[in-house]
């Protein structure tokens, strides 16, 4: 359920900030006055894509933010979990989108970043538009089918038939795989190869640190060599002799003296240090290679983490070498695993038929409290190759008028019906409290007072069982809900906003009294 829903710089919506209980709650306000700016915005929370478009002149970041209650919403928290978000499913999760001009926009789900295509598996869950599109959807056979097995409490006997179905497509995918010599050779070729080099779990790192330590060891040793190499030139000290010869001045040559003594000290230290610095040149070397032919091996045969590769590829070369014993056993379990699945298949289309009987009579039943007067819904089931979902091709048809055939849904049927449609199937679904929070937006669009006094009432009944919101230009619906809020454009300081205030009752009457156009409130008849 919606709990709050704050938008900041939404296109002519400056600050809203909407607090939600259940029930049903109506939007009303003068035509351009900004309803479906709201729908907009929390059509935002299922994961839509937005556009900068979206944030108001002068400013530089739009911001929608909602909290939902989700602590009954089990397969909400499977989500969750599998999106790797941390949440308490005793508090209400916290969905937020920031959208900037010149930056790129954010979503945050419990104050964690998260990726679009997250709120677009999760959004449909907490919130669903009730429009022209999700009636088009409707046309699907595959919805049809996903709807006839909602209202039947039928999801368990369709996974474990997907079970057994999964469980033959495995197996024809072992028989369909034949042994393949020259897999077997190159596969066993590369195992010798990995075993020949002898890879020790763990050893890369180990030889990598020991290899930096010997490194910098040997750099050390080259630059002792070349000091030594330098200092033991046979020409540098008797240079510094013979410049001691030539040399009359005193002082100086007592400082050639003491810098032949200095470089004879450091010529024996330099041999001490290289005696006692530990030769790991042939370590060095041997390290070096062995990391060089690792590498070459990971970059030839494309692994990175070795010893789970090498796993794989020992069960690769067992089932190839026992491919023809794979064979004969799949092809035994085979024949019993299709026998199951096509029972399981069989028990679902003998329930799916005994619920879309139920379903017509119930369906047939709401459009004809919905002003539908000649309505007659008829659910068919056909016969299709199995599939992940069964052997069954679902049709919804709807006769509308009076002697008219059955339509399909996705044929002749105009957008209307198939709205009204979605709706009796809303409400039927709703009392199972399978749904999230419901948005129409203009349900009742194109019917007449007599029909939109109905759908008010199906809207109130619908809400004691799920959340509603509802866009509405009928205040034979408006007077219905348990909650109004008022849509409306002022302008201030120059510039024009959109407002939302949610009605008191003497504020509810005055606005009812507008949508009647002036009239006498008691001259509106429910």
């Amino acid at each position: 359920m919606l709990r709050t829903l704050t938008l900041d710089s939404f296109v002519l919506i400056d600050h809203a900030a909407l607090t939600f209980e259940g029930g049903f709650y109506v939007l009303t306000g003068e035509t351009g006055a900004g309803k479906t700016l709201l729908i907009q915005a929390i059509h935002l929370l299922t994961g839509q894509k937005v556009s900068s478009e979206l944030i108001r002149a002068g400013k530089e970041k739009a911001v929608i933010e909602a909290t939902f209650d989700i602590e009954r919403l089990t397969h909400v928290h499977a989500i969750l979990e599998e999106g790797g978000v941390a949440f308490d499913k005793g508090e209400d999760l916290i969905i937020k989108r920031e959208v900037f001009r010149s930056s790129k926009n954010q979503i945050f789900i419990n104050a964690q970043r998260v990726p679009l295509a997250l709120l677009a598996t999760l959004g449909p869950h907490l919130l669903e538009l009730v429009g022209q599109n999700s009636a088009h959807t409707l046309r699907q056979s595959d919805v049809q089918r996903e709807l006839l097995d909602l209202f039947g409490d039928l999801e368990k006997d369709v996974a474990e038939f997907f079970t057994s179905y999964q469980e033959v497509k495995k197996l024809e995918e072992v028989i369909k795989k034949r042994k393949d010599p020259a897999e077997l050779d190159r596969l066993k070729w590369e195992l010798e190869e990995w075993e020949a080099f002898g890879y020790i779990e763990g050893e890369e790192e180990t030889l990598f640190e020991e290899y930096k330590k010997l490194a910098d060891s040997q750099q050390e040793r080259e630059g002792l060599n070349a000091i030594q190499e330098g200092l033991e030139h046979p020409s540098l000290l008797p240079t510094l002799t013979q410049f001691q010869k030539l040399c009359k001045n005193g002082e100086l040559i007592d400082l050639l003296k003491s810098a032949v003594c200095h470089l004879q000290e450091a010529s024996f230290l330099t041999s001490k240090l290289l005696d006692e610095a530990d030769d790991s040149s042939a370590r060095y070397e041997k390290l070096e290679e062995r990391l060089s032919t690792l590498n070459r091996l990971k970059k030839k045969y494309q692994s990175d983490a070795i010893s789970p590769y090498l796993e794989a590829l020992r069960e690769k070369i067992d089932v190839l070498e026992h491919q023809d014993e794979r064979i004969a056993t799949a092809k035994e379990k085979l024949t019993i695993k299709q026998k199951e699945t096509q029972a399981f298949a069989n028990a679902l289309t003998k329930k799916r038929r005994a619920v879309a009987k139920c379903l017509e009579e119930k369906l047939t039943a709401e459009l004809l409290a919905l002003n539908f007067p000649h309505a007659k819904v008829v659910i068919e089931l056909t016969p299709k190759e199995l599939g992940p979902t069964g052997g069954d091709q679902v049709t919804f048809y709807l006769a509308a008028n009076q002697g008219e055939a059955p339509a399909s849904l996705s044929s002749r049927t105009s957008g209307g019906e198939v709205a009204r449609f979605l709706f009796a199937l809303k409400i039927l679904l709703a009392e199972k409290g399978a749904l999230p929070t419901l948005i129409f937006d203009e349900i009742d669009a194109n019917v007449g007072g007599e029909t939109a006094t109905l759908v008010g009432q199906k809207l109130q009944a619908l809400g004691k069982h799920v959340q509603v919101l509802a866009i509405t230009h009928f205040p034979q619906v408006a007077r219905s809900a348990n909650h109004h809020l008022q849509i409306a454009k002022k302008e201030r300081e120059g510039r024009t906003l959109t407002e939302i205030h949610l009605l008191e009752k003497s504020e509810r009457e005055k606005e009812l009294l507008r949508m009647l156009g002036g009239k006498p409130l008691q001259k509106f008849t429910m």
